[in-house]
């Protein structure tokens, strides 16, 4: 499921629990809390993917670094002009490591906010529950 589509449908979620948690059933926070729960499991293996990639990124760019710098090097430029101009050289591998990470970080955060939606719905369910009791 494309991570878009997935954040969506855990904001409806998130969404639908805020707007009608006061009135919901139990069997209605259940629900929410069984779909969230699958939500989440989806999202920490794109937000796993986007890490992997977030590290795989910073590897290509530093390989990168390196070589050019070594090449620039052994052409007989200066270390440091050469190690300055590796860096330049690797501007967009640096872009695409930025934009995995700003992904990761932020898929994470939602996934840890989600889960915890997903504990108020657990406690609400017990709430409920010790009431219809009494």
């Amino acid at each position: 499921m494309d991570h878009d589509k997935l954040i969506d449908k855990i904001s409806g979620v998130i969404n639908d629990y805020g707007t009608f948690s006061e009135s919901a059933t139990i069997d209605q926070l259940l629900r929410w809390k069984d779909l969230l729960v699958g939500y989440n499991y989806h999202l920490a293996e794109v937000v796993s993917e986007y890490f992997k990639n977030y590290s795989r990124s910073y590897y290509i760019r530093k390989i990168k670094i390196s070589r050019v710098k070594n090449r620039l090097v052994k052409e007989g430029n200066p270390v440091t002009a050469s190690e300055s101009q590796a860096v330049e050289e690797a501007a967009g591998e640096y872009e695409t490591e930025l934009e995995y990470e700003a992904t990761a970080e932020r898929l994470n955060n939602l996934l840890r906010q989600s889960n915890k939606v997903v504990e108020a719905m657990a406690q609400r369910v017990s709430v409920l529950k010790t009431e219809r009791h009494d």
